[in-house]
């Protein structure tokens, strides 16, 4: 996990100069929720969601950890403007099946802001999400790995600083 963040660090530093422009557009949180809920119920997929209620107790209990753990400290930091949260794996489904998602993902996510693309042979990943510059924050973070059948939503607002912090105590 610190590989894939590191990963995302590198390749936002650059971006960081030039981004944050009003053209910059995140992606569609409705369009990604129906993909979800359209495949939710299939044999091989597995969803985990967290609305606003959930992340705020998350929140909750990594604020009570923080006060005796730097640690949880630095994950309070990360993950104090998330809003939202979804994770969607779909590799125990079908090749048919898996070939339907990832094309229903791609068409969801066509016309977002990337970020990043990553390629090592057949491996791709590729993140979306708009960095903002004035504020040194990602907003609407979105990671779609096809090769491993994932989808990764963390909408809100990730600060560029903590996640240096987290990095840079590997």
């Amino acid at each position: 996990m610190k590989r894939i963040l590191l990963l995302f660090l590198l390749a936002l530093l650059p971006l960081a100069a030039s981004a944050g422009k009003p053209a910059a557009r995140t992606a569609s949180k409705s369009k990604l929720a129906a993909v979800v809920s359209e495949f939710r119920g299939y044999d091989g997929v597995e969803v985990v969601k967290l609305g606003w209620l959930g992340t705020a107790a998350v929140k909750s209990v990594v604020r009570m950890a923080a006060k005796s753990d730097p640690d949880a400290r630095q994950a309070l930091d990360l993950v104090r403007g998330v809003k939202r949260f979804t994770v969607l794996e779909y590799d125990g489904c079908t090749p048919e099946v898996r070939e339907r998602i990832t094309r229903r993902l791609d068409q969801a996510l066509h016309g977002s802001e990337l970020l990043m693309e990553a390629k090592d042979g057949s491996e791709r990943v590729r993140m979306f999400g708009v960095v903002d510059d004035a504020t040194g924050e990602v907003r609407d973070f979105v990671m779609h790995a096809p090769s491993s059948h994932a989808l990764i939503c963390i909408f809100g607002s990730i600060p560029m600083e903590s996640v240096a912090k987290v990095l840079s105590d590997d």
